[in-house]
């Protein structure tokens, strides 16, 4: 069935990305894969979309994922980060290139080996456990709000040894800071120098009482080897404890969600708990629980028959190449059986996600012990009333839900 044509220039700010944005990624894999869209601060930037080119971005080094390298997006305007505090938020791992990229992420690679983690996981069930113990209580409510976001909050918090008084204010902030709509840069703005003043307040507490946590580690090394700035120790807490809790609080919400509206697919995990891993990697392609990324062009660059001039800024989608026909078969279904690992939600090439076993392993453990607590778990809504996040970052804010 033929689609309508596409806008000239689609605004991400507009309703093709906020209405049914899975329909639009679908027109524009068929129309135009590599188009050009409107970003939130009026600027033209790239748009890529097919799988293979996806893939080939991701690992490319002729871009760069280095923010101070683009001249084309007012970023602090984008973002709301303070231009006094750009630093210390944008020198981390996930925004620089080599040699930096490799010595950043080396500092924090031992504390997530898949060995690592699975030494985790009795620690993660019980925090799981406690959350369901809690929720069972209520007799409903937000799943989000009770389950979704505090677990791998206390998680990464206990990781990087977060006291518990700081958690709830940390869980407001970053919230506030993973939003790119520039209508709320006032109140992000507030966030980051919120986040900023705290994380930089724990690094002096673990300087003065350090302990067996990751932040402990990292504080040593920046001090005893320089192996690392103080912007740069700043900035990788913050990505630690953002990126590792928003994105897996989209993967347990989106995943809640999509077992809770197909009951027959719901019904075969429950009679098959072996599907359980195959099951997280399809709510991962599914549903992305970030949906694009950046990049910068260093040179002029062919990106699906396109050329692209130095000093662009492009986007990788990272949801549409997900759902590619080209890839994936019936993209559109959603099936727990699929058993296909080879989704882009993580990335491709040296930035693949460093956590991605951590959030695997709280995803595993969230529906295996939320489905066997709850086995009459419902939602409490109808879908239409429910609000998404809505580009970059994917997930319900609210899942309101009750049981049998």
């Amino acid at each position: 069935m033929n689609q309508p044509p596409l806008p000239e220039v689609l605004d991400l700010a507009g309703e093709h990305f906020h209405t049914d944005q899975y329909a639009t990624y679908r027109d524009i894999l068929e129309q135009r894969p590599v188009t050009r869209v409107r970003f939130y601060d009026g600027s033209l930037v790239w748009l890529v979309n097919r799988y293979e080119d996806v893939r080939a971005a991701l690992s490319s080094p002729r871009l760069s994922n280095d923010p101070t390298q683009q001249t084309d997006i007012d970023l602090s305007a984008a973002t709301g980060i303070p231009d006094d505090l750009s630093e210390y938020f944008r020198r981390n791992m996930f925004r620089s290139d080599e040699p930096d990229h490799g010595r950043l992420r080396k500092l924090v690679t031992r504390e997530f080996t898949v060995r690592r983690i699975n030494a985790m996981r009795p620690r993660i069930e019980r925090i799981t456990e406690d959350l369901l113990d809690k929720f069972a209580a209520t007799g409903g409510g937000d799943l989000v709000g009770a389950f979704a976001r505090p677990l791998p909050l206390t998680v990464m918090c206990e990781l990087l040894g977060v006291p518990e008084e700081d958690r709830t204010d940390f869980q407001t902030w970053s919230q506030h800071v993973v939003e790119s709509d520039p209508a709320f840069a006032e109140r992000n703005a507030a966030s980051y120098r919120s986040l900023f003043e705290c994380v930089r307040s724990l690094v002096r507490r673990r300087r003065d009482e350090p302990g067996e946590d990751l932040l402990s580690a990292l504080v040593e090394q920046r001090d005893a080897g320089d192996r690392l700035s103080e912007a740069e120790l700043i900035s990788t807490v913050f990505l630690l404890l953002v990126a590792g809790i928003e994105t897996s609080v989209n993967v347990i919400g989106t995943g809640a969600f999509l077992l809770l509206t197909h009951p027959g697919q719901l019904a075969r995990l429950r009679a098959d708990d072996a599907l359980m891993g195959s099951a997280v990697e399809e709510v991962l392609r599914y549903m992305a629980p970030i949906e694009m990324t950046s990049r910068h062009s260093l040179e002029s660059v062919e990106i699906g028959g396109v050329s692209i001039d130095a000093q662009s800024t492009v986007l990788i989608n990272l949801a549409a190449a997900n759902r590619d026909p080209a890839r994936f078969e019936d993209p559109q279904s959603f099936r727990v059986d699929r058993n296909d690992g080879s989704h882009l939600t993580f990335g491709h090439g040296i930035h693949y996600c460093l956590g991605a076993a951590l959030a695997r392993a709280e995803a595993e453990i969230a529906f295996g012990l939320l489905l066997k607590r709850f086995p009459g778990l419902e939602l409490a809504v109808p879908t239409e009333e429910l609000t998404w996040r809505h580009v970059f970052m994917r997930g319900p804010v609210a899942l309101p839900v009750g049981w049998r």
